[in-house]
């Protein structure tokens, strides 16, 4: 950077003199755009093609001398704040053609412009850049300006290195889990018609569900036909939870523990159960039980974390009726974390699924032979999971909650499960609307893996990607590839373990981690087994 010159008060009473309209213009930096040949320039403030065209108004020498005050190459420099090239490209904000310069204020590409300097363009306080030449060679944003040089997707910006990475869907609200204020205890089964509970919390002497017990069938309320529970928050002895006799309404429930079920609709023909903005944890089976041939249930607003199922259509036992029983169930606006499977129904059924939020969660819909476990092949690739006639939704209605991994997707489409959706050897054909998407990974499912469509038209690894790993740091670095030298004993995959983030290798040669693997709650007494896996890391 060259030194700036003093120009003497004496000089510039001098050109004052001559320059009517040249004046000293101290306030004004030299350089070309950024830094260029001089503060002044040797035109001085009108410069060449100044504000006065081309001799400027006080002539050759204006008014600022050969150098100008603001030195040579102005209060930025060569390359202004940021760099050479800055957010707005290499002309800067002044340019050379007068008062907007060549880009105008922000230069060639972003909103900073190319820089805070050059003010004064080539030649001192007007010059040949003009007075508005403020941008300098390159902007105040540095190389890559303030969101990536490619913006909010670019290389750097907003979304990541890939330039195409997505964000959660605005679609996906995770719910407060609530806070009680005050208690109330029920014994035995209370029998209600419209119960609110003033947001307390509701305890009972039945079960006690902080271990997930699978016995209980007493329920702690018993809602008539047409009546309503609502504002609870449920203690742990609460045994079957909510009963719903025919027609009810649940709003606004929470359930923080959960035995064998925590609402079962008993109605029957033409009653519905209403479930809205209710949250549940800890489910080693289901959540919500259908029963009632002929009702429907609809779930609205639903956070669920760590269960078996969120709802499931009456599978086995004497309580489930006729195998030709035909249930309807609507679930919209779910948030799910740890689920092994969202909703579970027979071929008798109809589900309608819409905006579903989901990590760690393998399926969305999963359709069953009637009053049985076995699958019914009626989904995506022959399987029983996927949309079909019985599991009625989209690619676009399922949204990966990908801010629970650490790493760039392109997709938040839930791939239609791990046994409809799978590459290498045993790939399947690719899924119409599911042709890019994302399914679980790593033990646990703590991952996400893009997969897309092949040429051949069967499912590949985008790119060869390995697994994505999860933003949690406790998990990222327990599943961590450096802990497979821990890997020393045998063991038996989906088998009962009891040291969470223990690691193993089952006979295959497969790694295998001590995790909570969703849909396999009830394999172990305390919630974990070995969830064995092909290299993820």
């Amino acid at each position: 950077m060259s030194k700036i010159p003093f120009v003497s008060a004496a000089r510039c009473s001098l050109t004052l003199a001559v320059l009517v309209l040249g004046g000293c213009a101290p306030g004004e930096t030299g350089g070309s755009g950024g830094g260029g040949t001089g503060g002044s320039g040797t035109t001085g403030a009108a410069g060449t093609t100044g504000a006065a065209g081309t001799t400027g108004a006080s002539g050759t020498t204006g008014a600022a001398g050969t150098t100008g005050v603001a030195g040579t190459t102005g209060a930025a420099g060569t390359t202004g704040a940021a760099g050479t090239t800055g957010a707005a490209g290499t002309t800067g904000a002044a340019g050379t053609t007068g008062a907007a310069g060549t880009t105008g204020a922000a230069g060639t590409g972003a909103t900073a412009g190319t820089g805070s300097a050059g003010r004064g363009g080539t030649s001192g306080g007007a010059g040949t850049t003009g007075v508005a030449g403020r941008g300098g060679a390159s902007g105040s944003a540095g190389t890559t300006g303030a969101a990536g040089a490619a913006g909010r997707g670019g290389t750097t910006g907003a979304a990541g290195t890939s330039g195409g990475g997505v964000m959660v869907s605005s679609s996906c609200k995770m719910p407060a889990w609530p806070s009680a204020s005050g208690s109330v205890t029920i014994s035995g089964t209370m029998t209600v018609s419209n119960y609110d509970g003033q947001m307390r919390t509701v305890n009972g002497n039945l079960d006690n569900c902080s271990n997930a017990g699978q016995s209980s069938t007493n329920a702690i309320f018993e809602v008539s036909d047409g009546g309503s529970v609502k504002n609870v928050v449920f203690g742990t002895s609460i045994g079957d939870g909510i009963h719903c006799l025919g027609t009810c309404t649940i709003e606004n429930v929470w359930f923080p523990y959960i035995c064998d079920d925590a609402i079962t609709m008993l109605g029957g023909s033409g009653k519905t159960a209403t479930i809205r903005n209710c949250g549940f944890k800890g489910a080693r089976d289901k959540v919500v039980q259908h029963n009632g041939n002929g009702s429907t249930v609809v779930l609205d607003t639903i956070y669920v974390e760590t269960a078996g199922k969120l709802y499931r259509s009456c599978g086995e036992g004497s309580g489930c009726g006729a195998s030709s029983a035909v249930r309807t169930v609507t679930a919209s606006n779910i948030y799910a974390i740890g689920v092994g499977q969202l909703l579970g129904v027979s071929s008798n059924d109809k589900a309608t699924l819409t905006n579903i939020c989901a990590y760690r969660t393998p399926q969305v819909c999963h359709v069953y032979q009637p009053g049985s476990d076995a699958d019914a092949p009626v989904g995506a690739n022959s399987v029983g999971e996927g949309p079909s006639a019985n599991c009625v939704y989209t690619g676009a209605q399922t949204h990966a909650l990908v801010d629970h991994v650490n790493g760039s997707v392109t997709t938040d489409v839930l791939c239609t499960g791990p046994n409809s959706a799978k590459t290498g050897s045993t790939a399947t054909a690719c899924v119409s609307g599911f042709n890019t998407c994302l399914k679980g990974c790593a033990p646990g499912s703590y991952g996400f893996k893009q997969l897309t469509c092949g040429t051949d038209g069967k499912y590949a690894e985008a790119g060869g990607t390995s697994c994505v790993p999860p933003a949690d740091s406790t998990a990222a670095s327990k599943l961590a590839g450096t802990n497979s030298s821990m890997a020393t004993s045998t063991v038996t995959g989906n088998g009962s373990c009891t040291s969470q983030w223990a690691w193993g290798k089952d006979s295959d040669g497969k790694f295998c981690v001590c995790v909570m693997k969703p849909g396999y709650y009830q394999a172990s007494s305390g919630w974990y087994v070995w969830d064995c896996q092909t290299q993820w890391w």
